[in-house]
């Protein structure tokens, strides 16, 4: 079926008023929405408006509270530890990266790191939000144990892993800033979750099944497969080891966590014995001004940058891009035309829509 397609503020108010009537109040539902639809605009519909579906059941099983607003327990000059009470991870997330933009401009750099978390949506968000105001930004979000998550480790059967992301955000000068997001697997779960949702099969080496053969069909990863670390079968470990890294360097936010739980782990995980198991949300922010020049600083990056675009293309490649660049592209094209949203995941806002009473915007 052809594409359901939006204009990108109908969707945004379309889906804050969902988030409304979840629970969320009026600044966390803004907060919310105005990031899944700039996921969408950016040309990340995995961690779009797509995953409105998947909150309202997590709310439905009291995985997420959409009323919950986050509150520092702890903090120093430079460190914070955020306590997320099982809220929206976006808006949770993007306090803790206000707190810690603050705190870095004063001092320097600062971290944070957020516990009882939900999904965080798209990490770039934050690191492009940072770096758009001259600061370099580092997030991820992990998780590990047994059974947690949706990725194996390497060389092993059974999940283990979220998708566990990086993102670094680096500000330049006279272009956009650089930013790179991945997950440390092949594919995050999002990417599985809309391809089945365009009926389109996965590239090989992104999943294997419940036996752990390789698989390109989406539905044997809910079917009790796995996603692959990035890698595949020759450097696996690669991913394996970020992935690790992630889960390890999240787990600051348990330290002295009287209601361990994994943020994005579901109800049954967090009530089994979580022995093995850690998680969390870190983010670390740098002012640059603080080791000299600024302003010469990103010159430099931005002059970098542009070096990398002058490289020649390789064979079958019209053009070298930098990461961040796709996603300002894809926004302004988005923006002009319109968010196309596959008919299966339209038709699965429209009956959340339904369900608490708010109407469909109209097409594009």
């Amino acid at each position: 079926m052809d594409p359901h397609i939006v204009a990108s503020e109908p969707l945004r108010q379309f889906v804050a008023r969902i988030l409304r009537a979840m629970g969320a109040d009026e600044e966390v539902a803004a907060e919310v929405a105005r990031h899944l639809v700039r996921a969408n605009l950016s040309g990340h519909d995995s961690h779009g408006v797509l995953r409105i579906p998947q909150y309202v059941a997590q709310a439905d099983g009291g995985e997420l509270v959409p009323s919950a607003r986050p509150t520092i327990l702890g903090e120093t000059a430079t460190t914070a530890v955020v306590d997320a009470h099982r809220g929206f991870g976006h808006y949770s997330t993007a306090f803790a990266l206000d707190w810690a933009m603050g705190r870095a401009r004063e001092h320097g750099l600062a971290a944070a790191a957020v516990r009882h978390s939900a999904h965080i949506g798209r990490l770039g968000e934050y690191t492009e939000r940072a770096a758009g105001r001259g600061l370099i930004a580092i997030v991820t979000v992990g998780m590990a144990g047994p059974g947690v998550g949706g990725m194996v480790l390497h060389g092993a059967r059974g999940r283990f892993f979220g998708a566990n992301p990086w993102s670094i955000g680096i500000p330049a000068r006279g272009r956009p800033p650089m930013v790179f997001d991945g997950s440390t697997s092949t594919v995050a779960e999002g990417k599985v979750r809309f391809a089945r949702a365009k009926g389109a099969h996965l590239l090989p080496g992104c999943i294997v099944d419940r036996e752990g053969n390789p698989s390109t069909n989406p539905e044997d990863f809910y079917a009790g497969g796995a996603l692959l670390p990035l890698g595949g079968e020759a450097a696996g470990h690669k991913g394996y080891g970020l992935a690790l890294a992630s889960a390890l360097v999240g787990g600051l936010a348990m330290i002295d966590d009287a209601e361990p739980t994994l943020a994005g782990a579901s109800a049954t995980q967090a009530a089994d014995d979580s022995r093995g198991r850690i998680a969390g949300v870190f983010l670390i922010v740098v002012d640059p001004a603080w080791f000299g020049d600024a302003d010469h600083y990103q010159a430099m990056v931005g002059e970098t940058l542009a070096a990398a675009k002058r490289m020649p293309p390789g064979a079958g490649v019209a053009e070298v891009l930098v990461p961040g660049e796709p996603e300002v592209r894809t926004r302004e094209r988005r923006g002009q035309e319109g968010i196309a949203l596959p008919d299966a995941t339209w038709q699965d806002l429209v009956d959340v829509a339904g369900r608490f009473g708010v109407p469909a915007p109209a097409g594009f």
